[in-house]
């Protein structure tokens, strides 16, 4: 691709080593050869970037115990990357997997006795149901942000992933932490602040060369979450997620107008707190229909029942095509879309996507290698951005947005926003 300050990305999960493996998203299980293939065809399609999660069940197998298996899959998934010409954005410490909060094990549970009464409480808040070790857990996350044990886990796993792979050519970017918010709410934004900028600090102190932060719409209907100002006063570039999980319920989803609010609502906080800087707008997509099942179907959303719909293959491309084009003529720094392979029937009973839907047929290509439609809609996209063939950018957006009036009853305000 030709020089662009748009970021076009996608999300790889990799191929299990075997065809119903009880495994998903696994650097410790995958098919090197498939990964490599793969990310040979991610740079085919047109696409510069690609975001490679390492999961953090599997990268930590206790607060001072990593995976060699992880993270030497992990390595060879980046020397695929470089070896394929693409920019990888690694992503850790990450608390949402495919629509379920997820976590170690060992970073779920109560403590004591007197902290499992007080759970019991009416007054206490409902904790979501979070997936641990292969199994969805009823107990709360522990304290992310104030538990010593859990911050000196945070260091330790910050040692050893960027510590070992920031100067590999191609890890371009470090994406800390995306999605803890729905795993264990923070006390405060203050608190979700300083607790994000000291791991930012301890990234860059392992050679970390640029960093990610991510709000969705969960956070940005809080007024106790991270905030996209916060992300970028800690030296960060900031990502807005458009997965339409809720909160909010998104009415239209096969339609662009939420991932378009969502990058002019971050990219309106910042400006109104004068930080503009691009906004790259992640997890975009629409998954497709699948052995006979199209429309709306009962889903659900960290814990919560949900519907999901999914769309014929023509309409994803559409949806593709004109998100692509909307958001970089808003002005925003790139586009990551959701996945690039659908999740092979097989896997279905494999946590999370037993439960979520959207996350088995979002990918540009289906489970047995074939391309969909919206795969030639990217490469089209990119073969434009390529040659300066698009409109110019006219954003960012200007909605009008007052920091102190949204952050006081943020849901109201993101929905007022919305029209």
């Amino acid at each position: 691709m030709g020089e662009t300050s748009f970021s076009l990305g996608v999300t790889y999960w990799p191929r299990p080593q075997r065809a119903g493996a009880p495994v998903l998203c696994s650097w410790a299980w995958c098919d090197h050869g498939a990964v490599r293939d793969e990310l040979s065809h991610v740079a085919a399609l047109g696409f510069g970037a690609v975001r490679l999660e390492l999961r953090w069940a599997e990268a930590q197998l206790g607060p001072s115990k990593i995976s060699t298996a992880a993270l030497a899959g992990l390595e060879q998934g980046l020397d695929a990357a470089h070896d394929a010409g693409l920019r990888a954005t690694v992503a850790i410490m990450g608390g949402a997997l495919g629509g379920a909060a997820h976590l170690p094990a060992w970073a779920v549970g109560f403590r004591s006795v007197e902290e499992a009464l007080r759970a019991r409480q009416p007054a206490a808040p409902p904790t979501p149901p979070i997936l641990a070790d292969g199994s969805y857990r009823a107990e709360p996350a522990r304290d992310l942000y104030a538990d010593p044990d859990m911050r000196a886990a945070a260091r330790y796993l910050l040692r050893e992933t960027v510590g070992n792979f920031a100067a590999h050519p191609a890890a371009h970017a470090w994406e800390l932490a995306a999605g803890l918010g729905r795993a264990r709410r923070p006390p405060s934004h203050r608190a979700a602040a300083a607790w994000w900028a000291d791991l930012a600090e301890q990234a860059r102190a392992q050679g970390a060369r640029a960093l990610v932060g991510v709000v969705d719409g969960d956070s940005l209907s809080r007024a106790d979450s991270l905030r996209p100002e916060q992300v970028v006063a800690a030296g960060a570039a900031l990502a807005v997620s458009a997965v339409t999980s809720p909160p909010p319920q998104v009415a239209r989803p096969w339609e662009t107008g939420y991932a378009t609010l969502m990058h002019a609502v971050a990219a309106g906080l910042l400006r109104a707190d004068g930080r503009a800087a691009p906004v790259v707008v992640a997890d975009l997509g629409l998954p497709t229909a699948a052995e006979g099942r199209a429309g709306w179907v009962d889903s659900e959303a960290y814990g919560q029942p949900a519907h999901a719909f999914l769309a014929d293959e023509e309409r994803q491309a559409r949806f593709v095509e004109a998100a692509l084009e909307e958001l970089r003529r808003a002005g925003a720094g790139g586009v990551w879309l959701a996945g690039y392979g659908d999740v092979a029937a097989g896997l279905w009973a494999v946590p999370p996507v037993d439960r979520a839907w959207p996350a088995r047929t979002w990918g540009l290509v289906a489970a047995d290698g074939r391309e969909k439609p919206a795969a030639a809609a990217v490469r089209a996209f990119a073969a434009r951005l390529c040659a300066d063939d698009l409109p110019a950018p006219v954003g960012p957006p200007t909605l009008p947005i007052d920091p102190e009036r949204y952050w006081r009853d943020p849901r109201s305000a993101l929905a007022a926003l919305a029209g």
